[in-house]
């Protein structure tokens, strides 16, 4: 028959020694592979915003060139140039006689000859008022088209 035999206290804290040390080891290598990992995300992410804000500049280079190339063309010796270039024959718009002041609410401003003009304007397109004739739409159905 076997014996109950205890283990000597100098082997029982040993074995508690090693667990111990080989726990340590093993949250060691958890840490590092953490790490890595977390280094590498961020690399990744570093690399990524990069990239967008050298998109980015490029973007405002090119916004930038457009609206001076814009504000080139708006120039008043250009707009008459392709004016010229297009037979057009324009003119800037009269301050007192073409253009309509408006207040905040959106209603002309009173006294002012261009809003007379354009409610005249209104009255005689009202009194000859075109009305089309009213078009039948039982005719233009597909059966109306085959009895034809």
């Amino acid at each position: 028959m076997r014996r109950n035999r205890k283990m000597p206290k100098k082997m029982s804290v040993m074995a508690g020694r090693s667990v111990q040390i080989g726990a340590v080891m093993v949250m060691a290598f958890a840490m590092v592979i953490l790490n890595m990992l977390a280094s590498s995300s961020c690399k990744q992410l570093s690399k990524t915003i990069s990239e967008k804000e050298r998109q980015l500049a490029k973007l405002e280079n090119d916004q930038k060139r457009e609206q001076e190339r814009w504000d080139e063309m708006k120039t008043s010796e250009r707009l008459e140039a392709a004016l010229l270039k297009h037979g057009l024959a324009m003119r800037y718009s009269k301050p007192e006689t073409q253009v309509i002041r408006m207040d905040k609410s959106g209603r002309p401003y009173s006294g002012q000859a261009s809003v007379a003009r354009a409610a005249e304007r209104s009255k005689a397109a009202q009194s000859a008022k075109y009305t089309p004739p009213v078009r039948n739409p039982a005719k233009n159905t597909v059966a109306a088209r085959r009895r034809r």
